[in-house]
C-alpha cells in the first residue's frame, strides 16, 4: 500500500493541536472544557453553545474501523501513480465514542479492511509532514 503525499494545511489554527499531537505520536481530540463532550472536527464555533471552550485531549489510540474504502487512483494534480492503492479509513477511538477521525490504513500486508475491525493508532511520515495511521490489531 502507498502512502498519499499530499500538503496539508497546517497553518489553520483551529488543527494546531491535532498536528501538535501528531508530531508528538498522540492522537489529539478536541472537547468541551466544561462538560468534556467530544466536539470533533473542532469548528470556530460550537452550534448551539457560542461561548463554549473546546480544549485538546489525547485519547488512547485504540478503536476500531467505521467505515472504509481503497484508493486506487489518486484524483490529487501531479503524478501520484507511485502512491496508490491506499485505504482510507474512519477510525472511532474507544475512549471517544462517535468521534471518527481520518487516516490511512498501515502495515496492513495480508489483512482485508473491515468495518469494526480493531486498529491502533500509529502516525506516519507523508513527505514533510505526519498524518494518522491506523494499523491493524493482530
Amino acid at each position: 500500500m502507498g502512502i498519499p503525499l499530499y500538503p496539508v494545511h497546517l497553518e489553520d489554527p483551529l488543527f494546531q493541536g491535532f498536528y501538535d499531537g501528531l508530531d508528538a505520536g498522540e492522537l489529539r481530540i478536541t472537547a468541551d472544557a466544561e462538560t468534556g463532550e467530544w466536539v470533533w472536527y473542532p469548528p470556530e464555533v460550537v452550534p448551539g453553545k457560542p461561548d463554549a471552550v473546546l480544549e485538546w485531549r489525547t485519547v488512547s489510540g485504540e478503536g476500531k474501523a467505521y467505515t472504509y474504502t481503497t484508493v486506487v487512483r489518486s484524483l490529487l494534480p501531479g503524478d501520484h501513480k507511485a502512491e496508490v492503492p491506499y485505504t482510507v479509513i474512519l477510525f472511532e477511538p474507544d475512549d471517544a465514542p462517535g468521534v471518527r477521525v481520518a487516516g490511512i490504513l498501515v502495515d496492513d500486508e495480508g489483512v482485508e479492511p473491515a468495518c469494526d475491525m480493531r486498529l491502533r493508532f500509529r502516525p506516519v511520515d507523508a513527505g514533510d509532514h505526519r498524518i494518522p495511521g491506523f494499523a491493524p490489531v493482530r
